[in-house]
């Protein structure tokens, strides 16, 4: 019989056996997931710099030549992987549509040759987002939503200070016509001097611009909404005040539900209750000098001339301008960026956009919209799509601009199908 105060020698020396780590493991990189992340540095810098923040100024006019490279090494070294990124057969009219529109507002901008090539560049970056695969896309968009709120989540906190009276460093910055006090972690609008509250924009130009960014975002993520992204940039997007954004947050809502296949009427007459009593609340509240009817519900009033106070997205004198050139034969091609210049700061919209790109060029984005919308089979996700595009286009003029573009693409792909799509939806994906 075996003494229970004797350990035996193989159990002792196995306490002290340790397994050799594989160290080789650690400096395993594979060669998808450099070629996937070589394609989204690419994507995150094309999408980050049209949102304008303030330390990307220095690369708003060669981002897309920049961007373009590490995408063309994406693409070729995809063409060496077992499993490769970029294998989507649908992508020729999408391109092709975008191609025109690049190229024709190129023309209408009165760019030489040399600026005309430089169109190349972009369409490199178009070309990988419609030849990406469905699910790497997703993932894009995944990456893309984490970082926004990343800096959002850093930026809250200091504004919150900064309006609590906190003395913050800051410094003077302005691009174009716009100055700004750099907190570093966000700005303050020089034309927000006369408002109660400072409207909030992070590090980006125009809180509309991150108002609209946040939309098409969660847009993009739906049926994600409890995350700590979402969740981040619904927060954001409250606290721009930003008429139309709030405009496209209130349809997104009422599509992300009627994609999913759900009964929306009695929602959109809940909602509207809702913002009913909230708006008259605001308009009696401290005898309506409140942020509330100040920033949105003064802004939806009529004025003398019929029109919605909030509709000042140009000037009176572009307004003349504007009219004077559908009589002219520079309607079809438009008159170029540099001729707004001389109207001024404070003209954005649809009508800025046929002013200096033409009709020409608006039928050319009309036909790429469509050109994409019929890649997916998700036909709820393509009406959304197209709705929001299209209000993006009323009050910005610029539909084309990644940060409303890339969201709104992805959401064709979406993950949220009514339950007679799903079957036909996954093995789109699969493709």
């Amino acid at each position: 019989m075996r003494n229970p105060l004797i350990i035996p020698k193989d159990i002792v020396e196995r306490l002290f056996l340790w397994p050799k780590p594989d160290l080789s493991k650690l400096f395993l990189i594979q060669k998808r997931s450099v070629a996937l992340w070589m394609f989204y540095f690419g994507m995150i810098l094309v999408y980050f710099t049209s949102l304008t923040p303030w330390f990307l100024w220095p690369l708003r006019s060669s981002y897309m030549h920049l961007a373009s490279l590490p995408i063309m090494v994406s693409l070729l070294m995809s063409l060496h992987l077992k499993t490769p990124i970029f294998t989507r057969k649908d992508f020729f009219f999408p391109l092709i549509s975008m191609g025109l529109l690049l190229f024709m507002m190129a023309v209408s901008s009165g760019r030489n040759i040399n600026g005309i090539f430089m169109v190349f560049f972009s369409i490199i970056v178009y070309f990988s987002l419609y030849k990406v695969n469905i699910p790497d896309l997703h993932k894009l968009c995944n990456v893309i939503a984490a970082l926004l709120a990343a800096i959002l989540v850093v930026s809250i906190p200091f504004y919150l200070l900064y309006l609590l009276g906190f003395p913050l460093p800051h410094f003077r910055i302005g691009i174009g016509d716009y100055m700004f006090d750099n907190y570093r972690f966000f700005l303050i609008d020089d034309r927000s001097n006369w408002e109660l509250i400072p409207r909030f924009h992070s590090v980006f130009i125009e809180p509309s611009h991150l108002g609209m960014a946040c939309v098409t975002l969660l847009y993009a993520q739906a049926g994600k909404w409890n995350t700590w992204r979402c969740r981040i940039l619904f927060l954001a997007l409250l606290m721009t005040f930003s008429l139309a954004a709030y405009l496209c947050m209130i349809v997104m809502l009422f599509s992300v539900s009627w994609m999913k296949g759900k009964a929306v009427i009695g929602k959109i007459l809940l909602l509207g209750s809702i913002i009913l009593t909230i708006g008259i609340s605001s308009m009696f509240y401290n005898k309506g000098d409140n942020l509330i009817n100040n920033l949105i519900v003064s802004r939806l009033m009529l004025n003398e001339e019929g029109q919605m106070e909030g509709n000042n997205r140009t000037t009176d004198l572009f307004t003349r301008e504007y009219e004077k050139l559908f009589s002219s034969g520079e309607i079809l091609i438009g008159k170029g960026n540099e001729e707004l210049r001389k109207f001024g700061f404070g003209n954005s919209g649809y009508r800025v956009f046929i002013y200096c790109n033409g009709l020409v060029s608006t039928a050319c984005l009309c036909f790429m919209l469509f050109a994409i919308a019929r890649t997916s089979t998700n036909k709820r996700a393509c009406i959304s799509m197209l709705l929001i595009h299209g209000m993006s286009f009323w009050a910005h003029g610029n539909p084309q601009r990644a940060y409303v573009y890339f969201p709104l693409y992805i959401l064709l792909f979406s993950m949220v199908y009514p339950p007679n799509h799903y079957i036909i939806a996954k093995e789109h994906d699969a493709n």
